[in-house]
């Protein structure tokens, strides 16, 4: 059976839950590096496992279960040098309540349907290129044919957001 202090604690957190980001899930600062987050992981993880709890009823466990759920999709965004990069923009930005939860195919969908592709025919054509080389993961190319697109249209928003994107995923893979 589980402490009185400790369902009062469940109890709050499920009802916070939802307004935490994945930082403050897994109670790490934003600069943290990966060994720290996944300490913080297994340290929650063993915390909240509801294999723990299998004998408290089933209420209880539903809490834990929504939290432990919570803590294992932030360690899957955090530890992923691709994903965090962009999430901690997103939750840093003017509609963080908007992106505290993760989901990748939304995020894509959105960007895609408000990003401006360039005017210039040979400006569409490098960030095309750009966009092709993301998406096979080849960082350094897609930074290349960004730079050009941003030459031919130096002010597009849309190319200046995708190199900084760019240029964070390959600092944070130099990092590794």
């Amino acid at each position: 059976m589980v402490e009185e202090d400790f369902k009062r604690q469940i109890n709050s957190l499920s009802k916070v839950i939802d307004d935490l980001d994945y930082y403050q899930i897994l109670k790490v600062d934003q600069m943290s590096f990966e060994e720290d987050i996944k300490r913080a992981y297994f340290e929650e993880s063993r915390i909240y496992h509801p294999d723990k709890y299998y004998t408290d009823p089933p209420e209880f466990q539903q809490k834990i279960t929504a939290i432990f759920k919570r803590v294992c999709e932030a360690y899957r965004v955090l530890s992923d040098p691709e994903k965090r990069p962009f999430y901690t923009k997103l939750i840093n930005g003017p509609d963080r309540k908007k992106y505290l939860r993760f989901d990748l195919r939304l995020l894509k969908a959105e960007t895609e349907k408000a990003e401006d592709e360039g005017s210039s025919p040979l400006a569409k054509k490098y960030y095309k290129m750009a966009k092709t080389a993301i998406q096979n993961k080849d960082f350094k190319a897609a930074k290349i044919n960004l730079q050009l697109a941003i030459k031919m249209e130096s002010k597009n928003q849309t190319f200046l957001d995708k190199l900084k994107e760019v240029i964070d995923i390959l600092a944070s893979r130099k990092g590794l």
